[in-house]
């Protein structure tokens, strides 16, 4: 492919993004050069378009994966560039940063083995001292849902942090919150505490974006149509 100047390769990514069907739509972010592609991706976590914003968690977890098969250091390299965004002492927020930790770890197998406690150590304070714990809910949802994609792609991983979701559902208020860890119970096949129904019954037409899609709550744990 001829060279692209990062300015028109940024409008590309975020055209590409705004598709409707991003399982297709996605795979021709490939074509391009994957480490320039990287930085339009960045910048799309903080797109003001809800769409776009989720599509960009989907790409990375697509061009961060194909960066693995080719070199596996460069996959690491954006996960460490994830982490730092997270530090405190980055000075941001890092909003988008833990579901797309998460989405990569679903699509690839290695980075997920190596990266999947510091993704839950972002869920819950630490009693045992200095943690990684995100303290702004907002944020803080994001790692529940990187957790519950990472759950639904690598089981063996994901019961990793059923403690902290179950004590989840006790500690936290935020319904998104609330609902990505019911989100992480279903995936694992795991029971819902029955008391805790009637609560998610309030949350039940929360819509979440889940295999690609907005879809309600309701649409994705049975029990909820009360």
């Amino acid at each position: 492919m001829s060279t692209i100047s990062n300015k028109k390769l940024k409008y590309k990514v975020f055209d590409i993004l705004e598709k409707d069907n991003p399982q297709t739509a996605l795979k021709e972010l490939l074509t391009f050069p994957l480490k320039k592609v990287v930085n339009p991706l960045f910048s799309a976590l903080l797109h003001p378009e809800e769409k776009i914003r989720w599509h960009g968690i989907s790409a990375f977890g697509l061009v961060v994966n194909e960066m693995a098969k080719n070199y596996i250091e460069d996959a690491r390299v954006v996960m460490r560039r994830f982490m730092w965004m997270l530090n405190d002492e980055s000075g941001g927020i890092g909003w988008g940063v833990p579901e797309a930790m998460g989405e990569i770890m679903a699509i690839n197998s290695q980075i997920a083995k190596e990266y999947h406690t510091i993704l839950f150590s972002y869920l819950q304070e630490n009693e045992q001292g200095k943690d990684n714990f995100l303290e702004y809910a907002p944020l803080r949802r994001g790692a529940y849902w990187g957790t519950a994609r990472l759950a639904q792609k690598r089981p063996n991983l994901g019961i990793k942090a059923q403690d902290k979701i179950l004590a989840a559902l006790n500690l936290e208020t935020d319904a998104y919150i609330l609902a990505y860890s019911v989100l992480f119970l279903k995936v694992l096949k795991l029971d819902i505490p029955k008391t805790f129904i009637p609560v998610m019954v309030k949350y039940k037409h929360i819509k979440i974006y889940w295999n690609y899609s907005f879809v309600p709550l309701s649409s994705l744990v049975s029990g909820l149509n009360k």
